[in-house]
């Protein structure tokens, strides 16, 4: 199987209805939040909140949808019984990583930009700003593309992918980084919201969820693309060195 043939495979076994559109309905909480909760207020008391809510929620929404996608990149081949064939394929492991975080972040990307259309179609209802919406676009394919390279290795590698991605979720992104501020940097959704916070002047209450991260485009990139590099180290590791049945 080519690497194009794997991302194409992954990505359709990740990509199916009823699981993409739960998971997107997820992604798009944040975006109905915020839609109801500036229902009464002013156009830029309106924004205001959208911001808010997409820098506090959004981190937690979107990484549990895409913990369901890369918990199951893996395992959905294990479970078809395919990973067997899949593995002995002349593909180098550290190709089939690529190819697999690729294929996975795909599906994600759709997750993340469904929930996001939802955020915009409501402040654009809401407020009539339909341009406001666009600078929080580039936060959630970051956080889709950073969760996705985390997710595919701690699926292959835990019986128990979710749980164990559950707590990554809430007690390393959400408590840990935000108490310990010499690993905020490390928390992919901070990471994702530091490209959102250079984008956008944000209110206070948006740039709390940032902690001692700097806003930052090149930064929040060059973060990201390490990130994606150490998971994907470890993601071809475990591809060399444990069985694939």
């Amino acid at each position: 199987m080519t690497t194009v043939r794997l991302i194409r495979h992954v990505f359709g076994q990740l990509a199916r209805g009823r699981r993409l559109l739960g998971l997107t309905l997820l992604a798009s909480v944040p975006g109905l939040v915020s839609w109801i909760a500036g229902g009464g207020e002013t156009d830029a008391d309106k924004l205001d909140i959208y911001d808010i809510v997409v820098s506090t929620v959004s981190g937690a929404t979107l990484s549990i949808a895409v913990l369901v996608l890369g918990a199951a990149a893996m395992r959905d081949e294990r479970d078809a019984g395919t990973l067997p064939f899949l593995y002995l394929s002349p593909v180098p492991r550290w190709r089939f990583a690529v190819a697999t975080w690729l294929g996975a972040s795909g599906a994600a990307i759709l997750v993340a930009v469904g929930g996001w259309l939802v955020g915009w179609v409501g402040v654009g209802v809401g407020s009539g700003d339909w341009a406001h919406a666009w600078a929080s676009l580039p936060a959630y394919v970051a956080g889709a593309v950073g969760y996705t390279a985390i997710f595919i290795p701690v699926g292959y590698l835990f019986s128990r992918a979710i749980l164990v991605g559950l707590a990554y979720v809430f007690i390393w992104e959400g408590l840990l980084t935000t108490l310990i501020s010499g690993i905020a940097a490390s928390s992919v959704w901070k990471t994702a919201l530091s490209i959102f916070a250079d984008l956008r002047e944000l209110p206070i209450d948006a740039l709390d969820a940032l902690g001692p991260v700097l806003p930052g485009v090149g930064g929040g990139v060059a973060k990201l693309v390490g990130v994606v590099l150490v998971s994907l180290a470890i993601f071809t590791w475990a591809l060399r060195t444990r069985d694939a049945l």
